[in-house]
This record gives structure tokens, C-alpha cells and sequence, in this order.
């Protein structure tokens, strides 16, 4: 048998988050992201990970703390709907959306 360079071949691997934190640099990718993730919410109703995959977009961009400026909601409030520990009225999951560049559409069955 070979010899394996096991240190090698961890050295070059990259981690699932490592990958999703490198494709989310790119904005067409980001918005990709966030449809599906609404989809598996609606789905599968479940918000913590529609709020983690909020939240990796917005650490993607930049910080919760400038996100949270930016679309003039509390930092705190943001974060604690992030983490899934609150969840948003319509208006405010809309303005989050609205600020990562994406909307709510609402389709008849």
C-alpha cells in the first residue's frame, strides 16, 4: 500500500462551512441561497435554519452590527431573530430581506 500523506490531503481539504463561506462572496450565489432556503422553510417550517442561512448572507456581506444599521433595526433584535430565539413579524423579516436585495413573493396554490 501506498504511503498517505494524511496531513497533505486535511491541509487541502476544505470544510463545508469553509466552502459555503467562500461561494457566498458571490452575490448571484447569495440570492440562489436564499430562495432555496425560503423554499426548504416553507417547506419544512424550520425558521432557526432559514434564520442561519439569513445570517451567513449577512455575515457574507460584511457584520450583523453594520446589516443591522444599515436597515435601521436593533442589533440586538437582529441577533435574536438570527439565532432563533424570536421570530419576526412580516415587516421585519420583509425589511431583512429587502436589505439583502431579495423580497417575499406569495403564490396561490
Amino acid at each position: 500500500m501506498d504511503n498517505v500523506n494524511i496531513d497533505k490531503i486535511l491541509k487541502d481539504f476544505k470544510s463545508h462551512e469553509e466552502y459555503l463561506s467562500e461561494k457566498l462572496q458571490d452575490e448571484k450565489f447569495q440570492k440562489e441561497f436564499l430562495r432555496v432556503s425560503i423554499e426548504e422553510y416553507a417547506e419544512d417550517g424550520d425558521f432557526k435554519e432559514f434564520f442561519r442561512s439569513l445570517e451567513q448572507v449577512i455575515k457574507a456581506r460584511g457584520s450583523v452590527r453594520s446589516f443591522a444599521e444599515k436597515i435601521d433595526i436593533d442589533r440586538s433584535n437582529l441577533c435574536d431573530i438570527l439565532n432563533g430565539k424570536t421570530i419576526p413579524r412580516i415587516d421585519t423579516l420583509n425589511k431583512i430581506l429587502k436589505g439583502l436585495g431579495a423580497s417575499i413573493t406569495i403564490k396561490t396554490a
